[in-house]
């Protein structure tokens, strides 16, 4: 049986920021992916993201960082183009991988964080993106 994350999100509607916690690894059928939580926002496109991996509890391995990325590019078709993502972990080896990941998503801008607090200060603090 294949296996998935167990995944949070948390919508900031005034300040257009999806917050997507990213948990432990269950089997598929026992939780929903990430499309199908965003499936309730409207719009999700118009919004920054701040993927928070501090609580994930397995190895993330590149093919699984793979289809996070192209889950998320395939869910907006370059509608999301200018929007921002703050990746948060404080593990030095899954800070490293992250960092690798910013160049799938070319049209975002999107940093690494070690903290919570500062991808969240950043997302508030950037510049304004047109939505």
């Amino acid at each position: 049986m294949s296996q998935r994350s167990r995944i949070s999100l948390n919508v900031d509607a005034l300040n257009r920021i999806l917050f997507i916690r990213l948990h432990s690894l269950r089997h598929e059928h026992e939780t929903p992916d990430l499309n199908d939580c965003l499936l309730g926002v409207e719009q999700p496109w118009r919004y920054d993201a701040l993927f928070d991996f501090r609580r994930y509890e397995a190895d993330l391995s590149g093919e699984y960082l793979a289809f996070l990325t192209q889950t998320w590019t395939g869910m907006y078709e370059g509608r999301d183009r200018g929007r921002r993502m703050a990746l948060v972990s404080p593990c030095p080896v899954l800070h490293l991988q992250l960092r690798e990941m910013r160049g799938v998503v070319p049209d975002h801008g999107t940093v690494v964080f070690e903290s919570f607090d500062e991808g969240l200060d950043w997302l508030r603090t950037a510049r304004p993106v047109a939505a």
